[in-house]
């Protein structure tokens, strides 16, 4: 699923307009790469947590850790609602 999909599928599910889901997606993208640039983690409840790691050359790269509830939906076929 692209960009324009998931603001299709979020719009849809949520009742709201295209043009509001897309601002909604980029505002939440947009804060999340903001605190990882500034050397925070974002953790989002049992969803997971977006944090950033570094090599041993000091090359720094963003990372997704799932949590439990988002591990067990997937391994279960469900939708998260």
């Amino acid at each position: 699923m692209d960009t324009l999909e998931f603001t299709r599928e979020l719009a849809a599910r949520k009742g709201i307009s295209e043009v509001t889901a897309y601002r909604y997606i980029n505002s939440v993208m947009d804060t999340i790469r903001q605190v990882l640039a500034e050397g925070d983690e974002v953790r989002i409840g049992s969803f997971g947590k977006f944090t950033v790691i570094s090599d041993l050359s000091g090359n720094k790269t963003p990372a997704f850790v799932s949590g439990k509830s988002l591990r067990q939906a997937v391994n279960a076929g469900e939708g998260i609602v």
